[in-house]
């Protein structure tokens, strides 16, 4: 197939001329670099929301993070896609959103092992002992992990409910925020809706939600 007839295919399609060229013994590299491409956009996207999480500024890494995403999609993505969502039972997986959950895991674990690398060693007794300073630092860090973590058993006890009493709006807040979709227009495709039912279930989503876990934190304070 011609690169102009790549070019026509909307994802879906391209991806499976990729499984049947590979399946025919066939190269893959245009189909794949095709789709790759199309992707980067957003693949950028999900590692600059990585990078904000870990407190990391290094647009120089971008490049080098989507790069091992590709060669981990054809390494071993391209044999465990399935089609299917892991998290939305009987709903369809795009390969999309399947190669921007590797762009994210790939930059989870580059910025996971810099983390633990500059970490001081915690086995050498003949080291120099933490400072008051150093110690309140990181108490405040081990306090800041702590709330972290109670808001985000509070979130998902939040987001259970979204679920049981608005499925529709949870659907498109899962999607849109929980599976690196990024966008509105895909969000759309895959729930077969309109891109402003999209925009309007996932707002709604996020008004259901503020007021679940503003109910979720009253109750903790009263208990």
């Amino acid at each position: 197939m011609s690169p102009l007839a790549h070019a026509n295919l909307n994802d879906d399609e391209l991806f499976a001329e990729v499984a049947r060229a590979r399946a025919a013994g066939e190269g893959v590299d245009r189909p794949l670099g095709e789709l790759c491409q199309r992707w980067r956009k957003a693949a950028g996207h999900v590692i600059r929301k990585i990078q904000a999480a870990y407190g990391v500024r290094s647009p120089d890494d971008e490049d080098e993070i989507f790069q091992d995403a590709v060669a981990k999609l054809v390494d071993k993505g391209l044999d465990q896609f399935r089609g299917v969502s892991e998290r939305m039972l009987g709903q369809a997986a795009s390969p999309r959103t399947f190669f921007l959950r590797i762009t994210k895991h790939v930059a989870i674990d580059r910025y996971r092992r810099r983390r633990e690398e500059l970490k001081p060693g915690t086995d050498d007794d003949d080291g120099p002992e933490e400072s008051p300073a150093e110690a309140a630092q990181a108490m405040e860090r081990s306090r800041c992990e702590a709330d972290r973590a109670d808001a985000t058993e509070i979130y998902w006890i939040a987001f259970e409910r979204l679920k049981k009493e608005h499925p529709n709006e949870a659907a498109a807040w899962n999607l849109y925020h929980h599976e690196d979709v990024e966008d509105h227009e895909e969000c759309a495709r895959l729930l077969e809706i309109t891109v402003t039912n999209s925009y309007k279930r996932v707002s709604r989503a996020q008004a259901y939600l503020k007021l679940y876990l503003l109910d979720l934190r009253e109750q903790e304070g009263l208990s």
